[in-house]
């Protein structure tokens, strides 16, 4: 077998932490994240994002380059994963959603599984429809990455999650209120940065970028709503950061020809998709692809790039 040629790569983080529920597969262990960073550290080029876009769209982008990114803001970033990147070395952008950060609140789909999965009653009322939850069960909190829930609990969270997530944030926010009324929980372990956070952990190696002001569906909004979520995170993330962001990720990977435009006339220097491959010649500034890196080890990351 001849073997493929090496490719440059933006790699996509969200959480360093061990998770049993964890149905995307978000989250990489600690362990499997210093190993990586090893690897990486010893076998690729690791730029910053901003420098990677620049590299590209002069053609100068060296084929081992890689830049790693992180989605959300998840705490465990300024608290596990910043300090490991800074006795290393490497360099990582952290694409944070402003409005959601300044609330100090969980995010609003990691709320939701805990108040679906800690429901006393076996009903939820969501948007004026009655959503089955069924019994409480041992296996709740239990969801391998790529599997199809296993529960019926699981089912209610996927369905009602599914039901929200391409809804305007003044929608999704309607909807999670009138969920909290029915339902009580403890927050998770997943829990964005708070502001404090943000500031302390941007650095020569840390920057921050954009993901839009309160992580929607872009593609689903008004032109109004995008320009909103789009342009004014600018300002909002260089408050939180101290620096003014040059990069931007499109939340849940949706964006449109409009979101796009939006995003390269409001300053961004680049702008990553999710879209699960490398980046090529023909790939576009403001809609880069991404590797979601798993719960892997050294020998799995090369695969994984070797594939992409």
């Amino acid at each position: 077998m001849v073997p493929r040629p090496t490719r440059p790569a933006i790699l996509m983080y969200h959480r360093i932490a061990v998770e049993t529920f964890d149905p995307w597969g978000l989250a990489v262990s600690r362990a499997h994240f210093a190993e990586q960073l090893e690897w990486l550290s010893r076998n690729r080029t690791v730029l910053s994002l901003a420098d990677f876009a620049a590299k590209h769209g002069d053609g100068t982008l060296p084929a081992d380059a890689i830049a790693l990114t992180f989605d959300d803001g998840y705490s465990c970033a300024a608290e596990v994963a910043a300090p490991m990147l800074e006795r290393v070395g490497l360099q990582a952008t952290v694409f944070i959603p402003p409005d959601l950060i300044e609330r100090g609140q969980p995010f609003w789909w990691d709320e939701l599984k805990e108040l679906v999965l800690d429901h006393d009653s076996d009903v939820l009322i969501v948007e004026g429809a009655q959503v089955g939850l069924g019994a409480r069960c041992a296996d709740d909190r239990h969801w391998k990455p790529a599997a199809k829930p296993g529960t019926p609990r699981q089912a209610a969270f996927h369905r009602i999650w599914k039901s929200l997530r391409e809804k305007s944030p003044a929608e999704i926010d309607a909807a999670m209120t009138a969920i909290r009324r029915q339902s009580s929980a403890e927050d998770g372990d997943a829990r964005p940065m708070s502001p404090a956070q943000v500031r302390e952990t941007a650095s020569a190696l840390i920057e921050f970028g954009s993901h839009a002001l309160a992580h929607p569906w872009l593609s689903g909004l008004t032109h109004e709503e995008k320009a909103r979520e789009i342009r004014d995170s600018v300002g909002r993330c260089e408050k939180l950061s101290g620096t003014r962001p040059a990069t931007f990720a499109y939340p849940y990977g949706n964006f449109d020809a409009e979101s796009e435009r939006m995003v390269a006339e409001a300053g961004f220097a680049c702008a990553c998709a999710t879209l699960g491959r490398s980046v090529g010649a023909g790939s576009r500034l403001f809609a880069l692809p991404r590797v979601q890196v798993g719960d892997w080890g050294a020998r799995e990351l090369g695969i994984a790039l070797a594939a992409a």
